[in-house]
C-alpha cells in the first residue's frame, strides 16, 4: 500500500496542472496531451498500458490510475 501511495503522489505531481486536491481531473485534456501523458506515465513507472486503458476515462481518478499502475508494476516484477 505504501508503494501505491508513492505512485499516487507521483501522479499528482505529473498531472498537477490538471487535477484538483481530490486527485480528479479538473481541466480539459486534448488528445495530444492525453497521449503525451500516457507516454510520461509509462516512462516514469516502466510499464506499458493495456490497450483498453488508453482512454481518457482511465485518467479521471488518480487513485484508480495509481492502483492500476501498481498492479502493472507488481506483475512486471513477479
Amino acid at each position: 500500500m505504501e508503494r501505491e501511495n508513492e505512485v499516487y503522489e507521483t501522479l499528482l505531481r505529473l498531472f498537477s496542472e490538471y487535477v484538483n486536491e481530490s486527485g480528479e481531473l479538473t481541466e480539459y485534456i486534448d488528445s495530444l496531451t492525453f497521449i503525451k501523458s500516457v507516454v510520461k506515465v509509462e516512462k516514469e513507472f516502466g510499464i506499458e498500458f493495456d490497450d483498453d486503458m488508453l482512454h481518457l476515462e482511465s485518467f479521471q481518478d488518480m487513485k484508480t490510475l495509481a492502483s492500476y499502475i501498481q498492479q502493472k508494476m507488481d506483475a512486471k516484477s513477479a
